[in-house]
C-alpha cells in the first residue's frame, strides 16, 4: 500500500511540472519613424520550432491615414540566435488585393510570394542572419499593407499606388525550413524596410519575451526532490503504523 501511495505522490509531482518548450514565440514592433509619406510602423511575430520558423509581418499604420507605397513594408532582416542551417522550402499566405487610383480594393488570387523570392524578390539565408525582401527583379509589388476588406477603401492614398498591384492586404505569413533551428532559437537585431527602393529602415524591439525553457538541471532538481518526497511520505507512514 506504502508503494502505491508514494507512486501516486510521485504522479501528481510529475503532473504539476513544466511542459517541455516545442516552440519559441516572440513579436517586435518598429521602432517610431516617418518619411516624406508619412508615418511608418511595421510589426514581425516570429515562432521557431524544429527546423522550422514561422514569420507574420503586419503593417500598423492606420488604413485611414497611410498616403502612399511608400508606406507599405517592402522587406524584414532577423538574425537568429543559432546558425540557420541548410536552407529548405519556403512558403507564403496572404490575402493580395488591388488598389485602384480611385483608392478602392479588389481582392485577387495570389501570395507575397516575392518575400521569399518567387517573381524576383531576394530571400537570402548568411550564416545566422535572414533576409526577406519584395524588391528586386522588375516592379515591385505583394508589398504589404494595412487591412481593409474587400470593396472597402484606403481613404487617404494617392492615386498613383495602382502602379504596384498586387499588395498584400493584411497579415503576411512566411513559412521558412531552416534545419539549424531548434524550439530553442530565439530572434534578435530585427529591421523593417517600407517603400519601393532603399527607403526607409526602422529597427525593431522586442515586446514580448520567449517563454523560459526548463534547464537540464532544473529538470535534474525537480526529480530529485520527486524522489525525495516520495520516501518522506513512505517514512511517515511507517511511523504511524507502528505508534498505533
Amino acid at each position: 500500500m506504502y508503494k502505491k501511495l508514494a507512486m501516486l505522490c510521485v504522479l501528481g509531482l510529475l503532473a504539476s511540472a513544466p511542459a517541455a518548450a516545442h516552440a519559441t514565440s516572440i513579436t517586435y514592433n518598429s521602432v517610431a519613424g516617418s518619411d516624406s509619406d508619412g508615418p511608418l510602423s511595421a510589426s514581425a511575430a516570429f515562432t521557431t520550432s524544429a527546423g522550422q520558423i514561422v514569420v507574420t509581418v503586419t503593417n500598423l499604420i492606420s488604413a485611414t491615414t497611410i498616403r502612399d507605397v511608400g508606406q507599405a513594408v517592402s522587406d524584414i532582416t532577423f538574425t537568429l540566435s543559432n546558425a540557420a542551417g541548410t536552407v529548405g522550402t519556403a512558403t507564403a499566405s496572404g490575402q493580395q488585393g488591388n488598389i485602384s487610383s480611385s483608392k478602392v480594393v479588389t481582392d485577387v488570387a495570389g501570395t507575397p510570394g516575392r518575400f521569399i523570392g518567387v517573381g524576383g524578390g531576394v530571400y537570402t539565408v548568411a550564416g545566422s542572419t535572414v533576409t526577406l525582401e519584395a524588391i528586386g527583379g522588375g516592379q515591385p509589388t505583394e508589398l504589404i499593407m494595412p487591412f481593409v476588406a474587400n470593396g472597402g477603401s484606403f481613404g487617404n492614398t494617392n492615386p498613383g499606388i495602382d502602379a504596384h498591384n498586387p499588395y498584400t492586404i493584411g497579415l503576411g505569413t512566411f513559412s521558412l525550413a531552416l534545419s539549424g533551428i531548434t524550439a530553442n532559437t530565439t530572434v534578435t537585431d530585427v529591421t523593417f524596410s517600407f517603400g519601393t527602393g532603399p527607403d526607409a529602415f526602422l529597427a525593431g524591439t522586442p515586446v514580448t519575451t520567449p517563454p523560459t525553457v526548463p534547464e537540464p538541471s532544473s529538470l535534474m532538481l525537480l526529480g530529485t526532490g520527486i524522489v525525495g518526497a516520495a520516501g518522506l511520505l513512505r517514512r511517515r507512514m511507517t511511523r504511524a503504523t507502528n505508534l498505533s
